[in-house]
């Protein structure tokens, strides 16, 4: 999506009607996935930023929320939603208007207390996983430094026991990296420990990434069995 913008409305897939909203000018995240659809992260960071367009986007969604027969506002941005210093209100805006929010991050900073507030205020939030090793996450998934996968399920396992709404675990499936018996394995014991209410599957299916990453639907249909989701 483009900067500070707002989409089309859609149904999703429960059949409500639902936009998406990306409140960042440019891809601000903590990781720098080699698989992200969206390119190379611009400014790899896990602070919070003031931008000067957030004023001016959020009387966009409130005029836009005023004439849209919109149920939830997915939160789906080129980057970390958290990165927004104003996103809480944002989504206080939405709330506001009788809206839902969903809202979708990395997943390493959920349980950063600093974040607490403006994750209460979310109807849902999605999570996401990609690897089973600290060898493929580093290298994958390049975060910050100092990052772990140890401290990555656990930020979520810990978000998970705080946050009353519904949280949703995607997992992207990378050929040759996280589609082994091995790594299903451990998949289920990640699943368990996380407890979400949901889990989503899903491979990278752009162009650039056949052959290098995306796993064929048969074998995601397998991993989907094995895993029960």
């Amino acid at each position: 999506m483009e900067a500070f913008s707002i989409g089309k409305v859609y149904k999703d897939t429960n059949g409500c009607k639902a936009v998406n909203i990306n409140p960042l000018p440019k891809g601000f995240c903590s990781f720098d996935c080699v698989f992200c659809p969206l390119g190379r992260t611009d400014i790899k960071t896990e602070e919070k930023f003031f931008f000067d367009e957030t004023k001016d986007f959020i009387n966009k969604l409130s005029n836009f929320l005023d004439s849209n027969d919109v149920e939830i506002v997915f939160i789906n941005p080129d980057g970390e939603s958290m990165a927004n210093e104003e996103l809480i209100d944002i989504i206080k805006l939405i709330k506001d208007k009788g809206r839902k929010v969903k809202l979708l991050s990395n997943g390493y900073l959920l349980n950063k207390e600093e974040n607490r507030e403006v994750l209460e205020l979310c109807d849902e939030v999605i999570g996401e996983l990609a690897v089973t090793n600290e060898k493929f996450f580093q290298k994958l998934q390049r975060p910050l430094e100092g990052y772990t996968l140890e401290k990555y399920i656990d930020n979520m396992a810990n978000f998970k026991k705080w946050f009353k709404g519904k949280f949703i675990l995607d997992i992207t499936i990378i050929k040759n990296y996280s589609d082994t018996e091995e790594a299903i394995n451990l998949f289920k014991e990640i699943i368990e420990k996380i407890s979400p209410d949901e889990v989503f599957l899903e491979t990278p299916d752009e162009d650039r990434f056949k052959g290098a990453f995306e796993v064929n639907n048969e074998r995601l249909n397998e991993i989907r069995k094995k895993l029960c989701i």
